[in-house]
Parts: structure tokens; sequence; C-alpha cells
């Protein structure tokens, strides 16, 4: 490859991860601030999560037990749960999604530079999510579990 396409493909790659790392900010604060609520029985059950599906607030209305019975109380809540969760889900996957695709465009700098490294790589999302705990398999991406003591 001449030396002109060599640097005019860097320039280009270069601007795909100034512009992914400028989205980078504002995807986190809309993650940040993601959350999906999901109800049943007949909207007496409320349950909502934040973008990891983790629960941060349960509703259970005083009428409930007016049309339902008490043992079906923990099937209830599970479902909405689940609901949520999997809103949640699909919610950060749109917004993950350019993040993505624009991650699929970048090239590979070892095909300007020989022994460069894969952008794609440098810019790979975790393979592991942040709550999961480091079970010591030596995996390079695993986060690490950090307890405090007090």
């Amino acid at each position: 490859m001449d030396p002109d396409a060599a640097r005019h493909e860097l320039i280009d790659a270069l601007a795909l991860v100034q512009e992914q790392l400028a989205d980078l900010a504002a995807v986190e604060r809309a993650r940040a601030a993601l959350s999906a609520t999901a109800t049943r029985a007949d909207g007496t059950v409320a349950v909502t999560v934040d973008s990891d599906g983790v629960v941060i607030q349960t509703v259970v209305s005083e009428s409930y037990l007016e049309e339902h019975e008490m043992a079906d109380l923990g099937a209830h809540l599970t479902a909405a749960a689940q609901d949520a969760a999997r809103d949640a889900g699909l919610r950060l996957s749109e917004l993950l999604a350019p993040l993505a695709q624009r991650r699929e465009r970048m090239p590979s700098l070892s095909d300007i530079v020989d022994g460069a490294p894969d952008l794609r790589d440098l810019l790979s999302p975790p393979t592991r999510h942040p709550h999961d705990a480091c079970d010591g398999d030596d995996d390079p991406n695993a986060y690490p579990t950090v307890r405090s003591v007090r």
C-alpha cells in the first residue's frame, strides 16, 4: 500500500475511534439513567429494574388483595421483574447498537501498519458483566470482586 493511501486509511480509522470515544460518555449517561417498569395483576404489582436488570423498586398496591390471592403474589412479582428486565435489556441493546455498528466498520490497523493492533479489539466491550464475581479463571477480561470491610 502506498504511503498516501495508508495515511488516508489511518486518518479515517482514527476519526472512527474519535467518534466512538465521544459517544461512549453519552451512552454511559443514558445507560445509567435507563430503567424499565413492568406491571402484573391488573397493575397492582409493579417492578422497576435498572439497565442491568437489577430490581430497584417494587410496589404492591393496597388493593392487590381485593382481586388477587396472597399466594400468587410471588409469581406476579417474579413475572413483572422478568418482563422489566427483558424490556431493559432490549432498550440497552438499542442504545448500544450504534456503537457496535461503528465498531464493525473499524479496520484492523495491522492492515495499514504491520504489527499494529486491531482497533476493534481495543474498543471491544467487556465479555463479563461487572456484577459477576471473578472465578479465578485468569480471564484477562474478567472483573475482580472487590469487597469493602467496614
